[in-house]
């Protein structure tokens, strides 16, 4: 029988392999990771206005967006003339597609939020920012690394259960010194990567916002194929008004 001291020892010497303390870092520094990214990126609300380059088809468009974080949000296209008009309404987990050619509000599937926007290589549900990283996903273990001289964090994500998610994985990648995003990778349901996000050309909106002006969505099924977001304006706000995120908002942009 063990002495009842060498019992506590034991049970001393055991516990903190249970709970360790590196395991507790690595969440607590994945969290702060994230926490800085939905915020940086995405914020309370906000207001502003893009421009999209598509190289597949040399082809570049003009649009206005809103969101209200986590559950509204609405892009309309300003230009060409001919597309003018043309938007994406998201309200909770709906999305509506609005073609003032034929005066026509169309709600998407669920199936269907993996097509292509208006033939970029961003999908509706990148549009519309149908999922949140911090609401539907799990972190994994954050490593550290370097990408062009830059020292990096590389956070896993896998989507928690029943989450509205479209990809089977994401890995983001944030500067060590200010966590501002560097890239963001998709994985499908085989585990290969299929799109690669790349941000660039950083501008200070405020003291705790070191923004991407400058995101490319690229498409690694097509060599040389990508799609690029130029942001013009971007403004953060605490809130927006509801009325702002409607079906009849959506057509004002006839």
């Amino acid at each position: 029988m063990k002495h009842p001291f060498m019992m506590a020892l034991l049970v001393f010497t055991i516990v903190p392999v249970v709970a360790s303390p590196v395991y507790a870092d690595n969440e607590k520094l994945a969290d702060r990771i994230i926490d800085s990214w939905e915020h940086l990126m995405r914020g309370k609300a906000s207001v502003g206005e893009m421009e999209m380059y598509i190289k597949r088809w040399d082809r570049t468009m003009r649009m206005k967006f809103w969101e209200l974080y986590p559950d509204d949000s609405l892009v309309r296209i300003t230009a060409p003339a001919e597309d003018a008009g043309t938007g994406s309404l998201k309200l909770g987990k709906d999305l509506w597609t609005y073609n003032p050619k034929i005066d026509q509000v169309q709600k998407i599937p669920p199936s269907l939020m993996l097509d292509s926007w208006m033939g970029s290589d961003f999908t509706n549900d990148d549009v519309s920012r149908n999922s949140s990283i911090k609401l539907d996903y799990d972190t994994g273990k954050v490593t550290a690394g370097e990408l062009n001289g830059v020292k990096t964090w590389k956070v896993p994500l896998i989507p928690k259960p029943n989450s509205p998610v479209v990809w089977d994985k994401l890995v983001v990648i944030v500067a060590q010194d200010d966590f501002r995003p560097l890239v963001q990778e998709y994985y499908d349901d085989k585990g290969k990567l299929a799109r690669r996000l790349v941000f660039s050309d950083y501008r200070k909106l405020d003291e705790k916002r070191n923004y991407p002006f400058v995101w490319r969505m690229e498409n690694l099924q097509e060599k040389g194929r990508y799609t690029e977001i130029r942001v013009k304006k971007m403004q953060f706000k605490d809130s927006l008004p509801r009325r702002r995120f409607s079906i009849r908002a959506l057509k004002k942009g006839r």
